[in-house]
């Protein structure tokens, strides 16, 4: 259901009497104010960076079940942005929603990521790495751009990161702003991954042999790259990082 405001997410007193939707796809309307529903009440307005919004609750995988760790969660809900300018990227952008309460009782892990959240949030302490979900098979290698915003009915912390197995460039196909939150109430965890490029970084992964084996040389490497992007200002990136905030900014979970 669309009433016109924001994108994302949907109108939970109209839906919880309902049962549940694999998904949901709605198109922004002309004056560009949308809001999309779902099982928990989600709030987003997207249009100034997509040209619609699907929504999917993702069915619960047991702690028992037989799939990576990475997999094993409670519901949740997954909103994808349909025509966001970047396509050629090894992530889709999209805003997940989790009940921290589950977490726990479904993967540790992410119980403790959403801790370790809470804790940012409240000290400012940052640390080798930033507290993420969705959980990934590979390593936060880096974070730049940090900074804390507050969306309708919480607070978070946004930056930029890159995921890897290995020792490699920060490239614009792997590249992603992501927003990480908590609902003032405590009970969702918000996260956002959007990819992002840059004009002045390397689209794929122009690396050599012999550059991938030369272990020594990348932490320099990695600590003047992050230096200066750190320095590019918000409208340097495609999409603009004054948008992703905007729209991070006007999430409202319920």
């Amino acid at each position: 259901m669309f009433t016109g405001c924001q994108s994302s997410g949907d109108d939970i007193a109209s839906l919880q009497d309902q049962p549940p939707v694999s998904e949901v796809v709605q198109e922004a309307p002309d004056d560009g104010q949308t809001l999309v529903e779902s099982i928990t009440e989600i709030y987003v307005e997207y249009s100034k960076v997509s040209e619609s919004i699907s929504i999917e609750t993702i069915p619960a995988v047991s702690p028992d079940a037989e799939r990576p760790y990475w997999e094993i969660l409670p519901d949740h809900q997954v909103l994808t942005l349909k025509g966001y300018p970047i396509s050629d990227h090894l992530m889709k952008a999209q805003i997940f929603v989790y009940p921290v309460a589950d977490l726990g009782v479904f993967n540790t892990g992410a119980a403790t990521i959403a801790s370790d959240l809470k804790s940012l949030l409240e000290d400012h302490q940052i640390n080798d790495y930033l507290p993420f979900l969705p959980m990934f098979n590979a390593a936060q290698v880096m974070h730049s751009q940090v900074k804390y915003l507050d969306f309708q009915n919480g607070s978070g912390v946004r930056f930029l990161t890159q995921f890897d197995q290995a020792p490699l460039p920060i490239i614009n196909m792997e590249l992603i702003y992501t927003y990480q939150g908590l609902s003032s109430d405590g009970k969702y965890y918000v996260a956002a991954v959007f990819p992002v490029n840059h004009a002045d970084l390397p689209d794929t992964n122009q690396v050599t042999a012999q550059q991938q084996s030369d272990l020594e040389k990348f932490p320099t490497y990695l600590a003047e790259t992050l230096a200066w992007l750190g320095q590019q200002p918000d409208a340097s990136f495609n999409p603009d990082l004054s948008k992703l905030d905007a729209l991070v900014q006007s999430i409202v979970v319920k």
